[in-house]
């Protein structure tokens, strides 16, 4: 998440941390990072605060084996999972103290009291199974050490993590990490045995620059924290460790240049948002008369390891798909094999009778192929019973089949509008019948690689599909990016892509002379014309096929799913713009605004 107000505290006993605790929240606070160990003989704790927006979180300090156990079990029922570990001995006591957020879809596991032997068969394990190592709290109880740590499973760039190392040791390897192009993404200094040793991860994705240090003593650590924040660094990983009778921190420090809100005009608008909608990373692109001239990204590609966010990054761009869907149909229009008044459905249809296990009715049976692009067959709407988002455990096929014997049509094809993302499932399998190539293979044969935008890929479904270079999503609340079934969204909200991507697509299609379209002008200009079953208003400026278009001749679509938003525009001046992020919520006002700030950005930059 972008930060621009954070506070950190160290040396706190349980009493100060928890009046700290209580006061930084009521002022809107969020808690970042805890970190406990001994000093002077008793309990301390450190941590890190800032004030951003996200799910909803909750804390526990200094609490038993037993107590956090049972914390993570009740949380878990309401869907929060710890995303921050610290353990640590005082005294024959062994104190836990983490942080929970209420994050759904991505698969976790957490594991405490594991022997030195338990805690590499485990690493063993789930590195194999694709799970990655979160965070790693080691530490001492009355027969030796042990571990507790997180993980979560998603796919990923290359990481590594270490553990046991003396403080030379511990340099060496971070000297030998960064020559290898990974970052420290944690570290944390603990005291086994009296002597203090050192674990940490590292990843080899973008970051802020930034520093690590290890071993401050406690009296030089003011100091140098002072120094740090001075030098426009803030704080992102601490943890403390006994020293004798004193301690010593270990921490990671980093650069944010995009928080300055002066530092461009576009992170003075861009920013706001971001905090206002807990937006982890955002990035666009901005073109003239067919040629990108500006691209920007803020924040994080993945927040859980600081991945930021460049114009590199490919985003799921939901319902943006519809124009490159429209795009290949209009092609294989050109082409001669389809027409606008072909059927869809029944002997000698596009889908002949393929789906489904009932008669059709004379509605569907009357259904043709413009009604699909202009969302006018006559239900199979995007509301509380979209079929896209029903009935998850069946794949494509199958709930094409289930939605024609249960989700009948509601009114004749071609007299009303209805927005279908269905709709435009049944195009790509049209696509692929007509054509003999499956969906993806058609639109990057004959769309987006000519329009040199084939760096894009279909969507997986789970984190661990997750793929080279894509964001990480993150819903808000109780939203789950993880858990819809995108995979079968291919042809309605599937494509994956860098703002540049969707610019480039947009090129082919713009009825510029800057570049070469796809599509003949005849064709164009039909695509982008108001369908007649929705009359242009001033509320409703109209939809046409696969766009939504207005009086002014701007075309554009936006796009909605938990975990994102995106948009793509072109007015009628030579202007175009897109923008991605990897948070967004279907049914509020995060879309109009997105679509609001892109309007001011793409004047300023």
């Amino acid at each position: 998440m972008i930060v621009t107000d954070w506070q950190a505290r160290h040396g706190l006993t349980a009493a100060d941390h928890q009046a700290e605790f209580d006061r930084l929240t009521s002022n809107g606070y969020r808690l970042l990072k805890i970190a406990g160990y001994e000093f002077g003989g008793a309990p301390r704790f450190a941590s890190i605060w800032a004030v951003q927006g996200g799910s909803g979180w909750q804390a526990r300090h200094g609490i038993s084996a037993d107590d956090y156990q049972a914390a993570v079990t009740a949380l878990s029922r309401d869907g929060f999972r710890p995303v921050d570990l610290s353990v640590f001995r005082s005294g024959n006591d062994v104190l836990f103290s983490a942080i929970w957020e209420q994050e759904e879809g991505l698969e976790w596991t957490a594991h405490h009291a594991l022997t030195g032997d338990e805690y590499q068969a485990l690493f063993n394990d789930l590195s194999s199974q694709g799970f990655r190592l979160r965070c790693v709290s080691p530490y001492e109880d009355q027969n030796g050490e042990r571990f507790a740590c997180v993980w979560d499973r998603y796919a990923g760039p290359a990481w590594e993590a270490r553990h046991g190392l003396t403080a030379q040791e511990y340099q060496d390897e971070f000297d030998a990490q960064n020559q290898h192009g990974f970052r420290l993404v944690r570290v944390v200094g603990y005291s086994i045995g009296g002597q203090i040793r050192y674990a940490g991860i590292w990843e080899q994705s973008p970051g802020h620059p930034g520093k690590a240090a290890h071993g401050v003593a406690h009296d030089d650590y003011q100091g140098q924290f002072d120094a740090n924040v001075a030098a426009g660094l803030r704080l992102v990983d601490v943890s403390g460790s006994m020293d004798g009778g004193s301690a010593r921190y270990t921490t990671i420090w980093e650069s944010t240049p995009e928080t300055d809100f002066s530092a461009t005009p576009a992170a003075s608008l861009v920013v706001p948002f971001m905090q206002k909608w807990a937006v982890p990373g955002f990035s666009f692109a901005i073109a003239r008369n067919g040629t990108n001239r500006a691209t920007g990204a803020f924040g994080y590609a993945n927040r859980i390891t600081r991945e930021i966010a460049t114009p590199d990054h490919r985003f799921r761009i939901a319902s943006v798909t519809k124009p490159i869907t429209s795009t290949a149909v209009h092609l294989l229009i050109e082409q001669g094999q389809l027409a606008l008044t072909d059927p869809v459905f029944g002997t000698g249809a596009l889908l002949g009778t393929t789906y489904g296990t009932q008669g059709y009715s004379a509605r569907v049976l009357t259904v043709q192929l413009q009604h699909l692009l202009e969302h006018s067959a006559g239900g199979w709407t995007n509301d509380s019973n979209d079929p896209m988002f029903q009935q998850t455990q069946l794949e494509q096929d199958a709930l094409i089949s289930w939605t024609l014997d249960n989700r009948p049509l509601t009114a004749d094809p071609g007299t009303t509008y209805g927005y279908s993302n269905f709709g435009y499932c049944l195009l790509g399998r049209i696509i692929e019948r007509v054509s003999g190539l499956s969906y993806a293979q058609f639109v990057h044969r004959f769309v987006l690689d000519p329009s040199n935008a084939g760096q894009s890929v279909l969507a997986g479904t789970t984190a661990a599909g997750r793929q080279g270079q894509e964001a990480m999503y993150f819903g808000l609340d109780r939203d789950a990016p993880y858990e819809i079934r995108v995979d079968r969204m291919d042809s309605h909200g599937g494509w994956v892509m860098t703002p540049a991507g969707m610019l480039r697509f947009l090129f082919s299609v713009d009825g510029l002379p800057s570049s070469p379209d796809l599509l003949r002008p005849a064709t164009l200009t039909a695509m982008t014309t108001a369908s007649a079953v929705r009359p242009v208003t001033p509320t409703h400026p109209g939809y046409a096929r696969g766009w939504a278009v207005n009086s002014a001749g701007t075309i554009w679509h936006d796009g909605t799913l938990p975990g994102t938003q995106s948009i793509l525009v072109r007015p009628s001046d030579g202007r175009a713009w897109s923008a991605v992020c990897n948070t967004g919520r279907p049914n509020t006002p995060l879309d109009q605004e997105f679509d609001d700030l892109m309007w001011q950005v793409q004047q300023v930059v």
